[in-house]
């Protein structure tokens, strides 16, 4: 991976670089041409400019006698004055080829020693501009090369008789073949500068690519051990960038993935426990139901009296049995998120008074008083009542259960900051330590004789009702004070 990014980023460097370095080509080809047509285009006007305006004096001062408006190219006039002079200086004077052409565009004055041609004779591009020389402008033609290069410049400007008219037109052209020689230095500093740069691409590409590619390597081995179930994997990469985002979300997920594993890990053991305690837990009434019933079968117990001690043994295991089944099919039934409770505005309230009016006689039976001071009569509530008062029969008959004899059991209401609290204080033995934070787990039963006849699933479903309808549980105890369950829920307003 990390050498096919790095041999990626070097060829989308070396590509910009080269188009870049095309385009600019292009361009500096294009600039120097222009400028170089420019600045010799400027020079012969200059010239050419000077040496109409020399023309124009001479003949505005008399130094040159014109014909019917027309300069004399030939004859004895050519020599008078100082003209003849500056006609045999004049191509030193304009440093490239010169033609004088006269108003009838007839006869054709030429430098650098030659006499005069005819008008046919003159370059094609001299053509083309004189027709607006004798306008009255300055006019130039340019001959271009390959690659934009400008190879000759000619140049034309008036000149004007004493009343203002043009008479005449000099025309001057230039070779401008030596401007390709002068952008080689140009281009060779552009091939080494791109040299230069394609050094410093490379060398950034690689640079990139291992800044890249480093955190990437780290994600992809931390993503293999995801893969093998890993979870503890973090990729340790903080950058405040989209790779920095990219590896904080691995990491997210890694310590998601391990918490649901836990969580996985923990339901399975659950599960298992479940299953055991099941197990556990019915065995003993069905071990004992068969031991009763093969003892009958078989004869071993023929004495009226103890028959029917047996027959009343398998009473108690059966009734023992079915309520473990029904506690069981109600807990499954609570834990079930799609099982969905009935609710109904009540007054919570008379859910609990039902709860104590339906344990008076058993507790009656062992002796416990049931204190109660309902501070609170009224408090509404949305709920089922038949499970809401299942919730307080569960806790009521715990704390009854493991009261000593003679010792009330306490009932108390009040509200607080708009909630509605219930107490179930009991003074018995009191929870161990390490016993309370089980006591709401499923099969949970604490090492008391008072304990044997339950299936540790009361207050399970207690829990589990109090959950579904928003209510707090919660206890504390102690085994010198007893025991101290709390109900607090919000009022349906």
């Amino acid at each position: 991976m990390k050498n096919k990014i790095t041999r990626k980023l070097i060829l989308y460097f070396v590509s910009v670089l080269l188009l870049f370095s095309l385009m600019a080509g292009i361009v500096f080809s294009m600039l120097f041409a222009r400028q170089s047509g420019y600045v010799y285009r400027t020079g012969l006007q200059q010239r050419a400019t000077a040496i109409a305006d020399t023309f124009s004096e001479y003949i505005r001062t008399g130094s040159i006698l014109t014909e019917n408006g027309r300069m004399p190219m030939h004859g004895p006039r050519m020599g008078s004055g100082g003209f003849g002079m500056y006609l045999r200086f004049v191509d030193d004077i304009a440093m490239s080829e010169v033609w004088i052409v006269d108003q009838a565009a007839q006869t054709v004055f030429v430098g650098s020693g030659k006499n005069q041609i005819s008008y046919n004779e003159l370059p094609k591009e001299a053509k083309e501009i004189t027709g607006a020389v004798f306008e009255g402008g300055i006019a130039y033609y340019e001959d271009y090369g390959a690659l934009f290069e400008v190879t000759a410049v000619t140049v034309g400007a008036p000149i004007y008789s004493g009343d203002g008219q043009v008479i005449a037109a000099v025309l001057l052209r230039t070779d401008a073949g030596g401007v390709g020689s002068a952008w080689v230095p140009g281009i060779q500093m552009l091939g080494i500068s791109l040299t230069v740069a394609l050094i410093l691409s490379i060398s950034i590409a690689v640079f990139v690519s291992k800044r890249f590619v480093r955190p990437l390597r780290s994600m992809e081995s931390v993503t293999k051990k995801l893969t093998d179930g890993v979870y503890t994997a973090q990729t340790h990469i903080r950058q405040d960038d989209e790779v920095g985002s990219l590896a904080q979300n691995i990491d997210i997920l890694a310590q998601r993935l391990d918490a649901a594993s836990k969580e996985s890990a923990a339901l399975e053991q659950m599960r298992k426990d479940y299953i055991s305690n099941i197990s556990h837990e019915l065995r003993t009434p069905v071990t004992v139901i068969r031991g009763s019933l093969e003892a009958l079968h078989d004869g071993i117990v023929s004495e009226p009296g103890k028959a029917k001690e047996y027959h009343r043994q398998l009473l108690s295991e059966s009734i023992h049995l079915e309520r473990m089944v029904n506690d069981l099919l109600e807990l499954s039934r609570l834990q079930n998120p799609d099982y969905a409770i009935e609710k109904t505005r009540l007054n919570l309230p008379d859910a609990l008074k039902d709860a104590v009016r339906s344990l008076k006689f058993m507790a009656a039976n062992k002796d416990v008083p049931i204190d109660c001071d309902y501070a609170v009569r009224d408090f509404a509530f949305m709920g089922d009542y038949g499970r809401l008062r299942q919730m307080f029969i569960a806790v009521l008959d715990n704390a009854i259960k493991f009261s000593d004899t003679g010792l009330a059991v306490f009932i108390k209401t009040w509200l607080h900051n708009g909630h509605y609290h219930v107490s179930v204080t009991d003074k018995g033995k009191g929870i161990k330590a390490d016993d309370l934070p089980h006591v709401f787990e499923r099969f949970y039963k604490t090492k008391n004789q008072d304990n044997n006849k339950g299936t540790g699933l009361g207050l399970s479903i207690a829990k589990q009702i109090a959950d579904r309808h928003g209510i707090i549980l919660t206890v504390t105890s102690s085994q010198e004070e007893g025991t101290v369950f709390t109900f607090i829920a919000d009022e349906d307003i």
